[in-house]
Parts: structure tokens; C-alpha cells; sequence
């Protein structure tokens, strides 16, 4: 007798749609996440109830989120499952192109060919798989590679007004990185402004360690809330490779709206500010993925979150900082000033501090806090009018050199171990008779003598950090270019 094999496949249909929310009856053993087909759309399951009919039969009922165009389907078609849960492709093959949040280039407009495809959304490894942060990743940003270090591994919030360079600092630091796979996930962003960012990283030769994770702004809704957690999975692909990642959520606000939206058309109960009530869990799971571990490389996020007039009292602020450890506060009136990046150094910091910076950096800004505060106190008093002692007047000068050095404009890049030589010079009270007005044009003219001259000096600095013989060849090197100047 001849064997046949009999496949049993479960079907519904759809009985409502209200954009990206789709309502299912008839799949009573579907799970959570998991993706279903609507002809050939497909979606991914995320709520479950009983509904009666009027004859007081219970219906399982399932809602899910449409991956396409709603317009593409319609009620009471029919409805397959899987028995699969959302996969993204991962591979090698991404580097260097815009995807979007299910791995399909933006230009081709297919699923890329590539490796071995992971799911978008798993738990956080342990506590037990990671280790201590002591690596740096530098930015070539001044002020944040002095006074708020970032290392592999770190969750550093970047915060601050629109317009205020928040993308303009992340794109920058994917710039300086050499050996850092770069992964920048824009959400809610217009199509433009993307293909900028393409440019600049095209420009600069970062595409061939970087991909662009876009779900835009004309983008389905489904879509900006999984585009996080698809950068999060690649960035993991190629961390249990050994690589250290960096990845960049430009921004996680438009993700909070985006899953506020959802959740009121999946008639969950609103909270605070109109938000679900797991909207700190979201982002915690999602931020808690990075880290640096045991096995493998590390993953260091940079997550952007955008206050409304500076309000970092706000509820995804809030959250978010408290979730991080860290932020770099970007303040409106200083960029309006044209203090570039507009880095607010009270309100900012990093926990994980000079644990992740440079040995040789260390040793030279350890009292440059002090003066900065200085600073900021004999300010006032200069305001004032009030005459400052002899002492006084040098920390005022030295605080003033320090807020102008820190000024850079977008693109230019300054190596640590540079950093470390102008922040010594001024420290050490080298630059005490140097007008501040004339700081920059000094310090551009100073890094070129040093190239030219006395080239091997900062590979010195570099192996053997700030000794006594160098600190003392230092000075002698200032001082001939004092006169050459």
C-alpha cells in the first residue's frame, strides 16, 4: 500500500485592519512573534484575547503587525502561519550598504544572500558572560575623549534639542574608529537625510567597516520599531566574531513613538505620557544586548534621544538615562553661541570614566576638571568686575584656553595622543601669555611642527605614556617653537 504524507497547515483570516494592526480570528495555537502570511504580505503576532460573538461562542483572537503596505490586503483573507519566528540575513555582505530592518537593500531591493539569518529580538547575556570595560573607543571629539571617555562595551546616551549636532557627533565618531565595525540605525529620519550620512561615510572611506540600518520616516510603522533591534542583531553577528561593534540608534524617541502608536492601535492600556507601561522595558532589553564580554568582541551603543526645550525631565529621557551609563548633554544656547559640540560639561558624564582612557590622556587631564569648575565660579565674579588675585587670574586664563580648544568644528578629528600634548602645554602654564583668541591658530600650527620635526615624539608618548624624560623633551620642544613663532 502506498505511504502518503499528509501536511496539516492552520489557516485564519482577517476580520479587521487599522494600519499596520491587523486583527486574525481562527489560529488558536499561533505564539507570540511568531510571523504569519497574508498572501504576500507578512506579519508578526503580538497579542492575544477571547472575544464573544452574539451567539456566546469565545473566538481566539490574534493581533498582529503588517511587515508591508496595509493597502495590499484585505479583510477576510486568508491567513497561514509559519511556525517561525522573525529572521534577518547576516553576513559580511551588509558592510557598506543601506539595508533595511529585514535585510533587504534599498537599492536592489532584495533580501541579501548572505550567511546564516538570526532572530531580531533575544534575550541579554547574563552578567556572568561580560567582563570589565578598559578598552577605549575614541571619538576624535576633545571634550569627550577628555572629560567623558567612552570605552568598548559602554552605553553612552547622546541627548539633547533637535539641531543641536547629536547626529553630527555620532556620524563623527564612526569617522575616527579604524578597527570598529560601525553599525548606524536611523529611524524616523527622512530618506535625504540618510543618503547624507551615506555620503559623508562614502566620503571619508568609513562604508567599508559601516552599514546603515534605515527605516524612515515614510517607512511602515512596523518597520521603525524593529530597525533597533536588527542593528542590535547584526552588531551581535559580528561580535561573536571577536570584532568590537559600534552601534548608533539615531533615535530612540521616534522608536518610543513608534511603539506608543502601536500599542494604542493594539488597544493596550496607555500610561504616562500616553506611553504602554513596558516602554522602559523595551529599551532596556534592547541597550542591555550591548556590553563587553568573555566571549567574542564587544558592542558600544550610542543611543540618541531628542528633548523638547531641553527638558530632560521628560519620560523617555528619563528612562533612557537611567538606563545608560552615561550621557553627553547637548545644550541649545551654547550651539546658538557657537560653542561646537555644544557639550553642557555639567550636565554631562561618563561612569565609566578614565577606566577606558588612554593612558597617556590620563596623566595630563586629571586636574582639568578642577580648573574648569574654577572657572566657572571665578566667571561669575569676573561679571562682576571683581579683581582677581594674581593665582586666580591664571585659572581664569587657563579655563578660558581650555573652553576654546575644546571648539571643533564637524570632521575635524584630533588624535588622543595630540589631545594630550595641547592639554599639557596648558596645564603645565606653557600657554600663559598666549591670547585666547589665538589658541587654535596655535595649537594647528603647534601639531604640524611636531609632525614634521619631531615626528617619533608622539610614538614615544604613545608606548611609554607621560614619563619624567619625556615631560622634560616636552618642554624643550615647546619652547623652541615659541620661538619659531
Amino acid at each position: 500500500m502506498k505511504k502518503t504524507n499528509i501536511i496539516l497547515e492552520e489557516y485564519g483570516k482577517v476580520i479587521q485592519i487599522s494600519g499596520p494592526v491587523i486583527k486574525i480570528e481562527g489560529l488558536p495555537e499561533v505564539k507570540n512573534e511568531e510571523v504569519i502570511e497574508i498572501g504576500k504580505e507578512k506579519a508578526i503576532v503580538f497579542k492575544f484575547s477571547q472575544e464573544s460573538t452574539e451567539a456566546l461562542i469565545n473566538m481566539d483572537i490574534a493581533y498582529a503587525l503588517l511587515l508591508g503596505d496595509p493597502s495590499k490586503i484585505k479583510v477576510g483573507e486568508k491567513v497561514k502561519r509559519t511556525g517561525k519566528i522573525l529572521k534577518i540575513p547576516i553576513g559580511e555582505k551588509i558592510l557598506g550598504n543601506i539595508i533595511d530592518p529585514l535585510g533587504r537593500d534599498l537599492e536592489i531591493k532584495e533580501i541579501i544572500d548572505d550567511e546564516e539569518f538570526r532572530e531580531v529580538d533575544i534575550v541579554a547575556p547574563e552578567m556572568i558572560e561580560r567582563k570589565e570595560i578598559r578598552k577605549p573607543l575614541e571619538t576624535g571629539i576633545k571634550v569627550i575623549d577628555c572629560l567623558f571617555p567612552i570605552g568598548r562595551g559602554q552605553r553612552e546616551l547622546i541627548i539633547g534639542d533637535r539641531k543641536t549636532g547629536k547626529t553630527t557627533i555620532a556620524v563623527d565618531t564612526i569617522l575616527n574608529q579604524k578597527d570598529v565595525i560601525c553599525v548606524f540605525c536611523a529611524v524616523g529620519k527622512k530618506k535625504a537625510e540618510i543618503l547624507q550620512i551615506f555620503e559623508i561615510l562614502k566620503e571619508y572611506g568609513a562604508l567599508e567597516y559601516s552599514t546603515i540600518i534605515s527605516a524612515t520616516s515614510s517607512d511602515p510603522i512596523t518597520l521603525q520599531y524593529l530597525a533597533p533591534f536588527s542593528a542590535m542583531t547584526i552588531a551581535e553577528y559580528f561580535k561573536d566574531k571577536g570584532k568590537d561593534v559600534l552601534v548608533i540608534f539615531d533615535d530612540l524617541t521616534k522608536h518610543a513613538w513608534a511603539w506608543r502608536e502601536i500599542c494604542l492601535l493594539l488597544e493596550r492600556p496607555p500610561g504616562r505620557e500616553a506611553f504602554p507601561g513596558d516602554i522602559f522595558y523595551l529599551h532596556a532589553r534592547l541597550l542591555e544586548r550591548a556590553g563587553n564580554f568573555k566571549k567574542g568582541g564587544s558592542i558600544t551603543a550610542l543611543p540618541i534621544c531628542e528633548t523638547k526645550e531641553g527638558d530632560i525631565t521628560e519620560y523617555i529621557p528619563t528612562n533612557l538615562i537611567s538606563i545608560t551609563d552615561g550621557q553627553l548633554y547637548l545644550e541649545t544656547s551654547l550651539f546658538q553661541k557657537g560653542t561646537k559640540p555644544a557639550v553642557n560639561i555639567g550636565l554631562s558624564v561618563s561612569r565609566i570614566g578614565s577606566l577606558a582612557q588612554r593612558k597617556c590622556l590620563k596623566e595630563v587631564v586629571q586636574g582639568l576638571k578642577l580648573i574648569l569648575s574654577q572657572h566657572e565660579e571665578l566667571k561669575k565674579l569676573v561679571q562682576l568686575e571683581t579683581k582677581l588675585s594674581s593665582e586666580a587670574q591664571k585659572n581664569f586664563h587657563r579655563g578660558e584656553l581650555l573652553l576654546e580648544i575644546f571648539k571643533q568644528e564637524k570632521r575635524e578629528l584630533v588624535d588622543t595622543i595630540d589631545q594630550s600634548m595641547i592639554y599639557f602645554a596648558i596645564l603645565e602654564g606653557f600657554l600663559d601669555d598666549l591670547e585666547v583668541k589665538k589658541i587654535k591658530e596655535f595649537e594647528e600650527n603647534f601639531y604640524k611642527f611636531i609632525d614634521d620635526v619631531y615626528p617619533q615624539f608622539k610614538e614615544e608618548i604613545r608606548r611609554e605614556g607621560w614619563t619624567e624624560k619625556l615631560k622634560e623633551k616636552f618642554r624643550k620642544i615647546i619652547e623652541e617653537f615659541k620661538l619659531m613663532e
